[in-house]
């Protein structure tokens, strides 16, 4: 047996089957046919790599909200950015408009009254009684030319007058406070009288004319202003509006309790008549 395997015709016959085997196989790889070993590893890679795959999908898609989230806060956050610019651009409209609208009266009361010099100053702190300022504190002083009795405006309105003046700050009293007394007239009428405010109309935010006749033709509703009579207030200033009459002590007499024309808690600059 191993005579005939070992023989040159045994031999020769192994050789030409080898070379029939290697001619069929070569057109198996010619055609791109992934070999027996290549085809085992992707057998066994394939579910790694389709795993690999879904995790990445997965991935992916939860990472999507996120990144769409971040996307739209970034996109909130400019338009509240643009909103606030806009803001703040509206209240310095509104702020130039009614500064414009109190320098127009301001240049009607300074035609009428040109004996008087207006210097502009700024509420830096308050005194409150209950619910009413009755004196606050300006940012100028005696160094601006301003003194003790001086009347305060805003626009064509009483605010109160100069109570006391340091180098730099000056102390108002408005017309809210007892120890102000106004000379004033009913424009319709013309019925004089002097306002002044009792405590506890004070701490109403109120101010009164009192000892009215029976008679009188004042009535809720009319407008009050300086008389310009005592020569502290110049004439026309508007110090408010009657809301109510009442009966005085033992009914001998009427009292017209006014309502200032100003919201004093909200004030933040006024102008000083400093000079006649």
């Amino acid at each position: 047996m191993n005579r005939i395997l070992k023989s040159p015709a045994t031999r020769a016959l192994a050789l030409v089957l080898a070379m029939l085997l290697l001619g069929g196989l070569l057109p198996f790889f010619a055609r791109g046919t992934a070999s027996p070993i290549s085809s085992a590893v992707g057998v066994v890679t394939s579910p790694l790599q389709t795993a690999a795959a879904w995790v990445a999908n997965v991935a992916r898609d939860i990472a999507a909200p996120f990144s769409s989230a971040a996307y739209l806060q970034n996109l909130v956050d400019q338009h509240e950015a643009e909103i606030e610019a806009l803001r703040v651009q509206l209240i310095n409209y509104h702020d130039a408009i009614q500064r414009a609208a109190r320098y127009a009266e301001l240049l009607e009361l300074k035609a009428e009254h040109t004996h008087w010099q207006f210097q502009p100053a700024a509420v830096i702190g308050t005194e409150h009684a209950a619910g009413a300022v009755i004196a606050f504190t300006l940012n100028r002083g005696s160094l601006s030319g301003i003194r003790a009795g001086m009347p305060v405006i805003r626009g064509s309105n009483l605010v109160g007058v100069i109570a006391e003046a340091g180098l730099t700050t000056a102390t108002v009293h408005t017309v809210f406070n007892p120890h102000v007394n106004i000379a004033v007239y009913e424009t319709l009428s013309n019925e004089i009288g002097v306002a002044n405010a009792t405590p506890e109309l004070a701490m109403q935010g109120y101010t009164a004319i009192t000892q009215l006749d029976l008679t009188t033709p004042i009535a809720a509703g009319r407008l009050i202003a300086t008389s310009g009579l005592g020569g502290i207030f110049p004439r026309n200033l508007i110090v408010g509006t009657v809301t109510r009459m009442e009966p005085g002590a033992q009914y001998l007499h009427l009292t017209a309790v006014i309502a200032p024309a100003l919201d004093f808690t909200t004030l933040r600059d006024v102008f000083v008549l400093t000079e006649q």
